[in-house]
């Protein structure tokens, strides 16, 4: 019998793993410079993030379904263990590939270390208002992890060394598996049919890679990510005829075909683009164009962060009163108003500018993810739970990753060298550093900051894009129906 006491610590339990993955995302970067000068991996640095995002995306999916066949609890257990261990070869590791191929094995585990719990939330708040507030600490314990992150990691990099940045993941992780595994309680489901689609698994995996390495390319060879793009959308509709095919598939055609439900996905998608360009680029954006330090770069999150919690807190208290579709309408009107602030922001807009356009941003996440995540299990039947929870949090990550790697190529080549060589993209890249723009030639200042603010510019003119496509999808939609229980 699951008391409420053993509720709150099997909660908690899950909430430390989160905290431990959004940990991960912040307290890594910190560390890169230490890393790459210890290890002379300059070349393959952009590996150490992507690489962790590809393994994340391409096995979310599929730890729901192991879930489905050996449990719920053991696959949590599995995927931190798999998290934790390959956190200790992070940290042992005496070369970039040896990194490399850690980080990927961390990303698995974190496919599943963040999405499994999400399932296990249905299950120990069956209440769509009571979920609402456990999602909501969630969100908590994400935003704390990645605001104390970068302190977290400059302080073991500078007590210690940059391998404690993956040390630190073992005496999270014990504790996290200990307490579940004294707490919660699992409810035993008989499942008929207990395969494995292997084929339709091996299929997501080859589309989700050719996808995001088409997104990649675009800096590199516009040709070369056309064609990618092109073989990953064959891909979709084999992998979509295969599931089709299937007695028991990863990903039912009947959740596929269920746009109530896929409307969501796509909206999460779109917003959460928009997102990633704001966290990356604001800071870039107030270091390269205003001028300040490192210091006011990070809290220019402050602003969203805080709004995103009283967002999240704000939606349990409305869920039981207002239809979801509402909330998420006002959430999105707010990240709309915080997309538009950043598209009309002049070269010489003020530093509080961007605090209010954070603000805006976090608000608006924190209204719309939450009751769109939990129509997304309410709005399917029992069976379809694990795949539909972890198939709307693969959309996010891939929001985020996809958007990620698009807006990069967009200031890569909007920051190329110009002016027969005179500017570099080596000066742009100095320029949102606020230590090492000291170093640049100031007659050349004012044409760095234009440079590095027309490519800033139009990531916000494509995210302002995602946001409306966003918008018309969440005014033309209907809402999933309540299944009964």
């Amino acid at each position: 019998m699951m008391t409420k006491r053993r509720m709150a610590i099997a909660t908690v339990a899950l909430l430390v793993a989160n905290f431990m993955g959004g940990l991960d995302a912040t307290i890594v970067n910190t560390a890169l410079p230490a890393i790459t000068s210890d290890l002379n991996g300059i070349r393959l640095i952009g590996w150490i993030s992507s690489v962790f995002l590809l393994g994340t995306a391409v096995t979310t999916v599929l730890w729901g379904r192991i879930g489905e066949i050996i449990g719920k609890k053991l696959t949590f257990q599995i995927s931190v263990l798999l998290f934790v261990i390959s956190s200790v070869v992070g940290g042992m590791s005496t070369d970039m590939i040896m990194l490399i191929v850690a980080r990927a094995f961390m990303g698995i585990g974190a496919g599943g270390m963040v999405s499994i719990p999400f399932i296990i939330y249905a299950d120990l708040y069956p209440n769509p208002s009571e979920r609402a507030r456990a999602l909501g600490w969630v969100t908590a314990s994400y935003t704390l992890s990645t605001v104390i992150g970068p302190l977290i990691g400059g302080w073991l990099v500078d007590a210690l060394s940059w391998h404690w940045v993956f040390f630190i993941n073992l005496p999270i992780g014990i504790i996290s598996l200990l307490m579940l595994q004294f707490t919660y309680q699992e409810k035993k489901e008989m499942i008929a049919d207990k395969s494995f689609d292997y084929l339709g698994s091996g299929m997501l995996i080859l589309t989700l890679v050719v996808l995001l390495f088409a997104s990649d390319s675009i800096a590199s060879s516009i040709t070369r990510a056309v064609i990618l793009f092109v073989i990953g959308l064959i891909l979709i509709v084999i992998f979509y005829r295969i599931e089709a095919s299937k007695k028991n598939p990863l990903v039912p055609t009947e959740l596929l075909k269920n746009w109530r439900i896929q409307s969501q996905n796509i909206i999460m998608f779109l917003i959460n683009g928009f997102f990633i360009g704001y966290s990356v680029y604001a800071p870039m954006w107030s270091q390269g164009l205003i001028g300040t330090n490192a210091t006011y770069g990070g809290l220019t999150q402050i602003g969203g962060s805080i709004l995103l919690l009283l967002g999240t807190r704000l939606t349990a208290r409305l869920m039981p009163k207002i239809a979801y579709k509402k909330i998420v309408t006002v959430g999105i009107v707010s990240v709309f108003i915080s997309s538009l602030a950043m598209v009309m922001a002049t070269k010489n807009a003020p530093y509080w500018w961007l605090l209010v356009s954070g603000a805006f941003e976090g608000f608006g996440m924190g209204l719309s993810f939450t009751p769109m995540q939990v129509s997304l299990q309410d709005g399917v039947r029992k069976e379809l739970i694990s795949v539909s929870t972890t198939f709307g949090l693969l959309f996010r990550t891939l929001g985020q990753t996809f958007m990620s790697a698009i807006f990069g190529a967009v200031l890569s080549i909007s920051t190329a060298s110009q002016d027969g060589g005179k500017v570099t993209s080596r000066m742009i890249n100095k320029l949102t550093d606020a230590s090492s723009a000291k170093n640049l030639p100031q007659d050349l200042l004012p044409q760095l900051r234009t440079i590095l603010f027309n490519g800033m510019h139009m990531i916000m003119i494509i995210g302002f894009i995602l946001i409306i496509i966003a918008i018309v999808i969440n005014f033309t939609r209907k809402e999933p129906v309540k299944q009964v229980r």
